[in-house]
């Protein structure tokens, strides 16, 4: 579907009209800013639909190490209770959304998020003013799916491994026998790249925690719409695990910044909302990946 001049002007009015900054593309995607606006996040709407099919949180949280064995220090969390003090300005150009953050402890955090086509490209730069060498930095996004992309099951979510297309909870077939109270709340998390592992399952803070033992081959998370037609994926060059978290069945393909010498790092992740299979995703995502190597 590629929307013609006067849908696009259509769209742009009733942007104005909204109040927030919203972007439409020749595809029919939708992206507007969501929510609270000291807490960056964009809503992304399937051609002629007023609720959203995804809300992206770019970030929903961000942690530096200074040094190789620190733990992670957090300067922003969406739903921390200092998330109110920091301080948020948007602007938009005709196909990106972007925000500067001043976040804590000498940080800025600079996002944006471009819609071309069926294609959303989230990139982050990260200014350490106080402290210019890190040992890691990382702005974590999360690609929260509703309708008609929602799985609680994991039944319609996928990696790529050494066998193909697979569905990532595929070593956990029980999980299709219980209740959702049974079920959640859980994360599934597969490894990019190395060995395989032995199957894997641990609680923490109450939440268990499933471990793929055949790790994917490239950081690429998709979930199949229900009904069929529509497939949102997730991807990042760099990522070294993807996960998702059922409950929300949200995508997690984030990359990390390592040795910071001068304050300042960049990393991404993009969403495809496309109309068609998971294999159609994986055949775009696959050859894009390669162009990188």
């Amino acid at each position: 579907m590629n929307l013609t001049r006067r849908a696009v002007l259509a769209a742009a009015g009733a942007a104005i009209a909204s109040g927030r900054p919203q972007i439409t593309s020749r595809s029919g995607l939708r992206m507007e800013q969501h929510g609270d606006p000291t807490r960056p996040a964009i809503a992304v709407f399937l051609p002629s639909q007023s609720a959203p099919a995804a809300v992206i949180e770019m970030p929903e949280h961000a942690w530096r190490r200074v040094r190789e064995n620190d733990s992670q220090a957090w300067f922003y969390k969406m739903y921390g209770p200092d998330s109110k003090e920091i301080k948020v300005t948007w602007a938009s150009t005709p196909d990106t959304l972007s925000f500067r953050m001043e976040a804590a402890a000498g940080f800025t955090l600079n996002g944006g998020a471009r819609l071309t086509g069926d294609r959303i490209a989230i990139q982050y730069e990260i200014l350490s003013a106080s402290e210019p060498r890190l040992a890691a930095v990382q702005a974590v996004t999360c690609v929260r799916l509703y309708r008609p992309f929602t799985d609680v099951f994991l039944e319609r979510t996928f990696v790529h491994d050494e066998l193909g297309l697979q569905p990532i909870a595929v070593a956990t077939p029980e999980r299709l026998a219980e209740n959702a109270e049974e079920w959640l709340p859980c994360r599934y998390i597969s490894n990019v790249g190395g060995r395989a592992t032995p199957y894997k399952v641990e609680k923490l803070d109450g939440v268990t925690r499933y471990f793929r033992p055949r790790p994917a081959d490239a950081p690429f998370i998709a979930t199949a719409s229900d009904p069929a037609g529509w497939t949102a994926c997730t991807f990042s060059p760099t990522a070294n695990s993807v996960f998702t978290n059922p409950a929300r069945t949200c995508h997690h393909a984030d990359p990390i910044s390592l040795s910071v010498q001068d304050g300042r790092a960049s990393h991404g992740v993009t969403m495809l909302i496309l109309r068609g299979s998971v294999a159609d995703a994986w055949k775009r995502v696959s050859s894009e990946l390669r162009d990188k190597d």
